[in-house]
Formats: structure tokens, sequence, C-alpha cells
């Protein structure tokens, strides 16, 4: 692409070169040709020799609602960069633009420089930092050439709790629980996880055949059980029902249900209540725990719920719990939705929207 400055520019010295049978414009003319033809040769070359690393994810800022994304631009190439413009976009979870960014840059003959930008969003979630393409200049802005580029960044925008009026009752406090097995890495599969050997031990007559691991145990031709954990217990189980929300406004309700969920936890947390966050994993096809025992564990859960994958329809979370973990007990469950509706079994204790969510949560009286 020609500057149309220059390109009028051009056609003003000739004209006035073939009018006029001006010797000076009609050098004009000529020298413009090879600043032309050099500009092209300078953007060609350049175009290839760019290079942009993405990282994975950028970092939270000092400031709430803040994300500070760094890259790094190359030039591997013996010829300076004059200018470079890039574009980068802030995406919600739903595809949707939530801020623009544009930043303009020069680099010399083979050398590198890092760049960082600040996004903000007044939402919670994993967002994306897209750069679909760049422009570079030649000299003076002669001629420009654009590259497509597909490069996707993310940027995790944490929550913000608010105080909830949570109550724990005699009965929850004084709960003796039993659980099936340690909790193992959450990363890990619960298949993989019962690999461990201190998990595992041979199965004596006194044991539940409730505890038995059928497939180690016609791996190694012995009856093999899970030891129970009958010295970690967790109280309350929160589950957390990932259905995709209908609304248009998908970010703000997605938004409103993190919020909702580092909320309850953070208020449990308050009263030493330790518990459970569980979450259906889309890819995996298996729940996910959490333990939350302190502030350090809580992070990390809410860190990895903001990764978790949506899906389209509504999960039977209690049910699948009951099939992948029969031993365990519990003093309460909790089941939270996207369309936040907090129930406690049976029973609703709150529905909300996302404008009144902190109102609502101030209100409710939930008594575990």
């Amino acid at each position: 692409m020609i500057h149309p400055f220059f390109l009028l520019l051009f056609f003003v010295l000739l004209y006035t070169a073939v009018l006029y049978k001006s010797g000076a414009a009609l050098t004009l003319c000529v020298l413009f040709i090879f600043w032309f033809l050099a500009s092209v040769f300078h953007v060609l070359y350049n175009l290839r020799k760019v290079q942009i690393d993405f990282p994975f994810s950028a970092y939270t800022g000092k400031k709430e609602q803040q994300a500070i994304f760094t890259f790094t631009v190359k030039n591997t190439g013996f010829l300076p960069l004059s200018r470079v413009r890039l574009r980068l976009l802030l995406l919600d979870q739903s595809g949707k633009k939530v801020e623009d960014k544009r930043l303009f840059l020069s680099l010399g003959p083979k050398s590198r420089r890092k760049y960082s930008l600040t996004f903000s969003s007044p939402y919670s979630g994993r967002f994306h930092i897209q750069l679909k393409k760049f422009r570079i200049y030649s000299f003076f802005s002669l001629v420009s050439l654009t590259r497509k580029i597909n490069l996707l960044g993310e940027a995790v925008f944490f929550p913000q709790p608010s105080p909830v009026p949570v109550k724990i009752s005699e009965k929850t406090r004084y709960f003796v629980p039993e659980g099936e097995d340690n909790l193992e890495t959450p990363f890990l599969s619960p298949s993989a996880a019962g690999s461990f050997g201190e998990d595992i031990r041979s199965y004596r007559p006194q044991d539940s055949i409730k505890l038995v691991h059928w497939k180690l145990s016609a791996r190694n031709g012995e009856l093999l059980v899970r030891i129970p954990a009958s010295e970690e217990g967790f109280l309350v189980l929160l589950f957390l029902d990932l259905a995709a929300p209908d609304q248009k406004d998908s970010a703000r309700q997605i938004s409103a249900f993190f919020q909702c969920a580092a909320s309850l936890s953070f208020s449990m947390l308050e009263l030493k209540c330790s518990h459970l966050m569980i979450w259906f994993d889309q890819k995996e096809q298996c729940l996910r725990r959490f333990p939350v025992r302190n502030e350090e564990e809580l992070n990390f859960a809410v860190y990895c719920l903001l990764h978790g994958d949506f899906y389209q329809s509504s999960q039977n979370l209690y049910s699948l719990y009951s099939r992948e973990h029969p031993t365990d007990t519990w003093a309460c469950r909790l089941l939270l939705d996207t369309g936040l509706n907090l129930w406690q079994e049976e029973k609703k204790l709150f529905s909300s929207s996302p404008e009144t969510l902190e109102e609502d949560m101030a209100l409710a009286e939930i008594i575990l």
C-alpha cells in the first residue's frame, strides 16, 4: 500500500515534467521511483524477518481487574524496522471484544525488545488476547504491507470475594467425616491418582467391599483396596455446575458466577470450615476436587476454576460424586449453578442476578 500523499506528489511532479518539460521535475520523478522500489524491497525483506513471541498468560497487575501482558518482538534481519503497528484485542469467553490496544514500535537490525500492555476488564474470568495481523512501514511511511498472523494468549481476571453471612451449625462443626481416599493432585485423573503406592494396600478380611480397587486388583492378580483417610475430612462439599448460560451477556453472567463461588468459599474459610470445591471436567469426563483449608488453596482452586471448560447441558453432580466416591461422607452439600441459584441439598437458598448479586448474598441466610 502506497501512502496517498506521496502518490499525489508523484503525479504532480510527473504532470509538471510533461507539461512544462521540466528536467528538474523529471529527475525528481525518477528519484521517486527509485525511492519507491527501495521502500518495497525494505518492507518485503522485513516482513519475513519480524518474529513475535507471545507468552502463555498475562500476570495480574497491582490494581484489581488488571492484567499485564508482556511479549517480545524480534528483528532477525540486517535492515532496521522504522515502524511497525500492532493491534491486540482482549476477547471474553464468548469471543466478544472487550478492549482494543494499538502499539507502534521500531527496532534496529538484529535486535529484540519486550513490550508490556495493561488490559482491564469489569468482569472476572479467563479472557484471550489475540493478535491477528501487524503492519510494517518503510522509511517515511511511503509503503506499508500487512502480514497475517494468529497469536493467542490469555489474561486471567480474579473475582473479588464479597462477605456472605454463613453460619456453621453444631451438627456440621462436630461432624466427623470419613473419606474414600486421600485427595490426590487435582490435575491427575482418579484412575491415575490411584496408582500411588501409599494409597493402595492388600485386602484384609475386615475391609469393606466398597474399598476394593477392581482395576488394580485385576492387573496385579490379588485384591487391593484404597486406604481410607479418616484423619483428613471435609465438612462441606461445594458443587459448581459449569453449564454454559443462555444469556446474551454471558461474560457478565459467568463473572457473577465466579464471584459468588469465590465469596462462598472465602466466607467458609473465614469460619475455619474446610471444604471441597467440586466441578465436572469436560475434557477428562470426571469430577475435579480441590480442598480449601487456607488462602493459598483457595487461590489455587479459583485459578483452576477460571480455567474450567463450560458445557452445554447441566450435570447431576451429586450422582456423579456418589459414583466416583461411594464411601465419602459429609455434613452438608451446596450446589451453585451459572444461573446464580444456590441449593443446599434439595432446598434453594437464594436465586440472584448479576445486577443484584452482592445485595442478595448479603441478605441470604446460609446455615451449614
